[in-house]
């Protein structure tokens, strides 16, 4: 994924990039869906705030599992 918007949009140039390594944080509530935070690892300033996704915990999988 580009942080470059001239890259925006370019599907191939998405899919020739390197894997991310990945961080996943889980917060768990009470009466609510956990919830999973997902981000590259080692960034920093505006791409660590600008560059996450978050999603109920229930619907994330396990990589091997779907291999």
């Amino acid at each position: 994924m580009s942080l470059d918007p001239d890259g925006a949009g370019n599907a191939t140039a998405e899919r020739t990039q390197a894997p991310h390594d990945l961080s996943m944080t889980v917060v768990e509530y009470t009466g609510e869906p956990d919830r999973c935070t997902v981000s590259p690892r080692g960034l920093s300033g505006i791409a660590k705030l600008s560059t996450w996704i978050t999603v109920d915990k229930d619907i994330v999988v396990n990589l091997d599992a779907m291999r």
